[in-house]
């Protein structure tokens, strides 16, 4: 997923998002930086290849993050909804921001 972004500053902008946020301030230290970085990992891995009609799934991509955060972090199993679907939001509003995607 790093079609034209800078990769760095899109896991600085979702890390920063969810540390306003507060939900998961009872994480240890480094944890959430753990985390965030293996959703950006399992989205990366879920976009290569690109999708046959070059559209990205939310629903697909929402299980591939769902399932990989509950198998490397599985003491934080009940916690890896809401962190799926809040690195997703907090994804495409990055994206948004730098017009890295298109709406049809």
């Amino acid at each position: 997923m790093t079609y034209g972004v800078d990769m760095q500053e899109m896991r600085a902008y979702i890390l920063d998002k969810f540390q306003k946020e507060g939900d998961f301030d009872f994480l240890q230290e480094g944890e959430l930086e753990a985390m965030v970085d293996a959703m950006l990992a399992a989205d990366a891995a879920y976009m290569e290849p690109l999708p046959e009609d070059g559209e990205y799934d939310d629903d697909a991509a929402y299980e591939a993050l769902y399932a990989d955060l509950q198998q490397r972090f599985p003491a934080y199993k009940m916690y890896a909804m809401r962190l799926s679907e809040d690195y997703l939001d907090f994804a495409e509003e990055y994206l948004v921001s730098v017009d890295a995607i298109e709406w049809d």
